[in-house]
């Protein structure tokens, strides 16, 4: 909800009024990125939080969360909204990588590809809410904020009460016996019944050199590859645009010559992207990373392309009799297409594409540079305006989706099916598989029947 609450405040903040807080446009641009700054940092902390579990990095995300939206609904300056957005930022960068981590962590080879892209649809509805939100309470920012909060509650509630600690994160902490029991019930096998033997080989530890050190395990060459691709996609989502027109949603409808209600048309690219992220689970489930990323691409590119060209003609004075319904098409099916590869896959993959030993460091890692690119989109793209028109900024958009398209059909690798073993081997010069493990499974086998 943090992405989506600058889109619908903003014109309630800068709406001429006496009774409340009005900003001015560089100030509210300054309240979008704030947050964006924010969720680097919230990464880079959630890299140690992590290694102090799983569950304990979701609860305190959640905690930070709930501070940063009260903090802006008591706000009575400026400043004080800057350090609300700022917080929310923080715990918007903790969310997004232990989430996908622990769901990668939890589900077999079969599932995983569908069910690591359900933190996505889940990032989706917060979205979707806070467009709603904005269209019921569109004169009234604190209760809009106030709405927000709700979920953070829940949320803190579920990561005490429900939410077991990872089985793998166990693993890595030489608590066999108790990974092996929450691993068992995840899978739903009874009590007295023995343990698969595939299960048994998915909690087996990695065979590691001895005396290896943190900064050694981020060298190999399983880590660095992974890493350089990650980055790499991640820098093609931002450039594209996608996190601008999620944050400037209420405005773009407006000024691309929209003619409906432009917080109906936020709620619209809510609903759009929702769906999208419906079809992704099934797609990705089917097709795997590479092919969603590419359809994503094509998409992505062509409708960009045709809503700056609109836009150029418009500008130029050639009237299309279309009453708005060429860019609102665009906007929608522009942020379909994203939904479907650029915007989830990404966030999908840094779940399981890292060696367990250095996943919690190069995942957040990789986020946080990443969010690093949207703070410098979101704070260019009024700059951009001015230098290139409207038109010109969506043009640039679509020319990186372009090139992204490109990287990835030449450098992505798919991991559908796959166990997160099987792709570490993947970027290994020396398969691990060829190495000896003799003795690695006994240490489990022993509490097979639980």
């Amino acid at each position: 909800m943090s992405f989506g609450y600058s889109a619908v405040a903003e014109p309630v903040m800068r709406a001429p009024k006496t009774n409340d807080l009005q900003l001015d446009a560089v100030q509210a641009n300054w309240m979008a990125t704030a947050s964006a700054l924010g969720i680097p940092l919230g990464c880079l902390v959630s890299s140690f939080v992590m290694r102090r579990g799983r569950k304990i990095s979701m609860f305190v995300t959640s905690l930070i969360s709930l501070v940063g939206w009260v903090t802006i609904y008591m706000s009575n300056s400026y400043v004080q909204i800057l350090v609300g957005r700022t917080i929310s930022g923080v715990s918007v960068g903790m969310a997004s990588v232990p989430t996908t981590v622990y769901v990668a962590e939890i589900t077999g080879p079969k599932w995983r590809s569908t069910m690591i892209t359900w933190t996505s649809f889940f990032m989706g509805l917060g979205i979707l809410l806070i467009y709603i939100f904005g269209y019921i309470f569109k004169d009234d920012w604190r209760l809009m904020t106030l709405m927000c909060s709700l979920l953070p509650v829940v949320a803190i509630i579920l990561a005490l009460l429900v939410i077991p600690e990872s089985p793998l994160w166990l693993r890595d902490q030489n608590r066999s016996e108790e990974a092996l029991e929450i691993m068992r019930k995840f899978r739903g096998i009874p009590k007295g019944k023995p343990t698969p033997t595939e299960l048994l080989l998915e909690l087996e530890p990695r065979p590691q050199r001895e005396n290896q050190n943190l900064l050694q395990h981020l060298m190999k060459r399983s880590s660095v590859m992974p890493f350089v691709i990650m980055l790499s996609y991640f820098f093609f989502q931002q450039f594209s645009g996608i996190f601008v027109v999620i944050y400037n949603a209420v405005t773009i409808m407006d000024k691309s010559g929209v003619q409906i209600d432009p917080y109906i048309g936020a709620v619209i690219i809510g609903v759009a992207r929702l769906i999208a992220c419906l079809l992704t689970s099934a797609v990705s489930q089917k097709f795997g990373r590479r092919i969603s990323s590419i359809i994503s691409g094509i998409g992505m590119t062509i409708f960009m392309a045709s809503l700056s060209l609109y836009l150029f003609l418009a500008e130029n004075g050639i009237v299309i009799s279309d009453k708005g319904i060429i860019p609102v098409a665009c906007i929608i099916l522009y942020i379909f297409a994203s939904t479907l590869g650029y915007l989830i896959i990404p966030f999908a993959m840094v779940g399981e594409i890292y060696p367990s030993k250095v996943k919690d460091i190069l995942s957040n890692l990789t986020v946080a540079i990443g969010y690093i690119f949207s703070a410098i989109t979101v704070k260019t793209y009024p700059d951009m305006l001015k230098l290139m028109n409207m038109h010109g900024v969506f043009f640039f958009f679509g020319i990186v989706s372009f090139i992204g398209l490109i990287f990835i059909i030449l450098f992505l690798p798919e991991t559908k099916g796959k166990t997160l073993s099987e792709i570490e081997d993947m970027f290994s010069k020396k398969k691990m598989s060829e190495l000896s493990t003799k003795g690695a499974i006994p240490s489990i086998s022993n509490a097979s029947v639980l």
